[in-house]
């Protein structure tokens, strides 16, 4: 009996064994489910409004504006980063007056956001300043976005603009509902004042027209000061981060821009987000914006306000692909690639084609080679050199090899009066490979007996309405042809270095100001030098602002594991491009850095005209550098410049050679990707303050 007994509890002991290890399996299996939903839940979504005016009501008085052609370049790099199709809303001209915005950024960004979600609201259009109705504004202005019925002149009755005041409630609304989870980031590409600028030279969105009753007089505040464009995004319990970005400063109109006929600040987030990656903040993605702009609107300010140290989309941001895949399979032959101009890659470059999953090319053979024969935007065409079956390309890991980073071909608008002078200068420019004819909207114009020009000269300017340089028109037909010929060539070889970005950060070696106090001792000839606070040279967005006599020197340096080379130049409003280091009594292997070092240069640098926004570039290598022998103080290449040692030395040669200008991807103009490292800071250069 007791061995029955025994038997029925061992199977009942059994039994329990089994049913508790079932139970800690379905125990275990809701706890891994209860864990991925969290997990889902946790995850946010993403959210976008893009709202775009070009075509203002007609009784509004405000000129047409390409703010269409924003649309597809924010929409695109926002997919790109993850925010689903179906998320993005775009509303455009009619749809977008003030109510219209108010309501969309409601059901946009709360009714369809979630707490913890991460919201974009983007604004191309028109930005005026109208008259102050709180008394919060330390000039008597308020800014405000120009909504498609806004009049231009001022007109009693209900108020059509949005103001900052209320345009910032409805984004505490938006952020208050997100959460401290949350993520805001805004986009203002308008601008509210600004200088007055000749007509003709490219569209402006703004006025200097400010919106007030006749008689106005703005009230200087001086004890509620609001010191930024819309004083958005300050740090508050319980509301989601923000971060706001700006296409000028107040006291700047905002310049639509090239070919694209494209918003300035939407062409320019829209490259730098190209080039964040997971760990990139707001002021990392700003100082890329920043520098963007310098290429393309020289003459403006962007600004900056918010969380700038927060990381971008709440840590959620996805970095760039280190290999491509056919977006489209076109024939054996030729595909296209999810990469182009927005990420600085031009026809002319080289491609390589490997099996998916080859994570080291050096020892794997490529199945083909590929060069890409059409670039646009987001993506680029590409021919290979051996067929390949639709299953092996639909596979495929693209990965890039020679870069061509663009061409100096410059777009250049005509407008001269006098018939024959005209014949003569298109006859000039029809014979330079160089340049590209624009009926409208070029990138240098040369113009003659425009307002405020005198009739006996004709002038050379870019769109910003820089001035290049003067010449009579008396002089001889090869004497202005040079001229032209020369002006063009500095401003498309200025251009191409500007925009000019390559990185390796195993050869990350940076610079920083330091701005510093320089005095002649008396009854010698030794000087006294004293760092100044950083806060001197930087307005409140972080840009670096210098004035005539003012002086800085460098400090480098070096976050790689290895001794590194490094050359560093400056490109100046008038194209001229300097070379700093090596500097004339320096040989090019005197220019290094050790692993880890930071090293003050000794040089002192002083401030001058002329004024506009300089770009400052460090190129770091492995071997020694010497640009120097590739530049001179005007521009020009010497004719005796000797062989090159470095890759980079060789494409710098080959920017420099007219002939050449046209047939990029050339070995001459295509490098390795990661052949050096580029770090670039702009600067603006102003009067000194009276």
């Amino acid at each position: 009996m007791g061995m029955i007994t025994g038997y029925y509890n061992s199977y009942y002991c059994f039994e329990i064994v089994t049913t508790t290890c079932y139970n800690m399996k379905l125990i275990f299996s809701i706890f891994l489910t209860i864990l991925l939903l969290n997990a889902a839940a946790q995850v946010p979504e993403k959210y976008a409004l893009i709202v775009a005016i070009s075509n203002y009501a007609p009784s509004t008085g405000w000129n047409e504006l390409n703010s269409e052609n924003d649309i597809p370049l924010i929409k695109e790099s926002l997919k790109r980063q993850g925010f689903k199709e179906t998320h993005i809303r775009i509303i455009r001209d009619k749809e977008a007056t003030k109510q219209g915005i108010l309501l969309a950024m409601q059901q946009q960004l709360i009714t369809k956001a979630k707490p913890g979600d991460i919201c974009v609201f983007h604004f191309s259009g028109h930005g005026q300043q109208v008259m102050d109705n709180n008394g919060d504004e330390a000039d008597g202005y308020d800014e405000a976005l120009v909504t498609y019925d806004s009049p231009m002149e001022y007109e009693g009755g209900v108020e059509k603009h949005l103001r900052d005041d209320e345009f910032g409630f409805k984004l505490e609304e938006i952020r208050k509902h997100l959460g401290s989870n949350g993520n805001l980031l805004v986009l203002i590409d308008a601008c509210h004042s600004g200088t007055s600028t000749r007509s003709g030279l490219g569209t402006y969105r703004g006025t200097t027209t400010k919106y007030a009753p006749k008689g106005y007089k703005p009230v200087a505040n001086t004890k509620i000061v609001n010191e930024g464009l819309f004083s958005l995004g300050e740090t508050k319990p319980g509301l989601a981060p923000m971060s706001a970005f700006f296409a000028s400063a107040a006291s700047e109109l905002n310049q639509e821009c090239g070919e694209e006929h494209c918003g300035s600040l939407s062409l320019a987030f829209s490259k730098a987000l190209a080039k964040a990656d997971t760990k990139t903040s707001y002021r990392g993605l700003f100082d890329n914006i920043r520098l963007e702009m310098s290429k393309i609107v020289p003459g403006q300010t962007p600004n900056a306000e918010g969380e700038l140290d927060k990381e971008i989309f709440g840590g959620a941001a996805l970095g760039k692909p280190n290999y491509y895949t056919a977006e489209k399979i076109i024939s054996k032959k030729k595909i296209t690639i999810g990469c182009g101009k927005i990420y600085s890659v031009f026809a002319g470059t080289t491609l390589l084609v490997y099996p998916s999953n080859t994570y080291n090319k050096e020892t794997a053979k490529p199945l083909a080679k590929a060069i890409i024969t059409t670039a646009g935007d987001y993506s680029s065409e590409a021919e290979l050199d051996t067929e390949l079956s639709e299953d092996v390309l639909k596979t495929a890991w693209v990965f890039l090899d020679q870069v061509s980073f663009g061409d100096l071909t410059v777009p250049v608008t005509v407008k001269i009066k006098d018939a024959t002078l005209a014949q003569q200068v298109n006859q000039i420019l029809t014979t330079n490979k160089q340049v590209k004819l624009a009926n409208a909207q070029g990138d240098v114009f040369i113009e003659q007996g425009a307002d405020g020009f005198s009739a006996d000269s004709f002038y050379i300017s870019t769109s910003g309405d820089y001035r290049l340089g003067a010449y009579s028109i008396k002089t001889g037909n090869e004497a202005i042809a040079t001229f032209i010929n020369a002006k063009v060539a500095a401003y498309g070889r200025a251009a191409y270095l500007r925009n000019l970005n390559m990185k390796n950060e195993e050869l990350n070696v940076t610079f920083e100001f330091i701005p510093v106090d320089y005095k002649k001792a008396e009854g010698n000839n030794n000087a006294i030098i004293k760092d100044l606070p950083k806060k001197t040279i930087t307005d409140a967005s972080g840009n670096i602002v210098f004035q005539h006599d003012d002086r800085y020197n460098l400090r480098i340096i070096n976050n790689g594991q290895e001794r590194l080379y490094y050359n560093i130049l400056e490109i100046q409003p008038d194209n001229l491009v300097n070379v700093l280091f090596p500097a004339n009594n320096q040989q090019p292997m005197d220019c290094f850095i050790n692993p880890g070092d930071t090293v003050r240069l000794t040089r002192i640098f002083r401030i001058g005209p002329p004024n506009g926004m300089n770009v400052i570039k460090l190129v770091a290598a492995r071997s020694p550098l010497n640009l120097r022998q590739v530049f001179v103080s005007n521009g020009l290449s010497r004719g005796d410049v000797p062989k090159p040692n470095n890759p980079f030395e060789k494409l710098m040669q080959g920017i420099n050679k007219a002939d050449a200008v046209q047939t990029r991807g050339s070995d001459e103009e295509t490098i390795q990707p990661d052949a050096v490292n580029i770090y670039s800071v702009p600067y603006k250069i102003v009067p000194k303050k009276q």
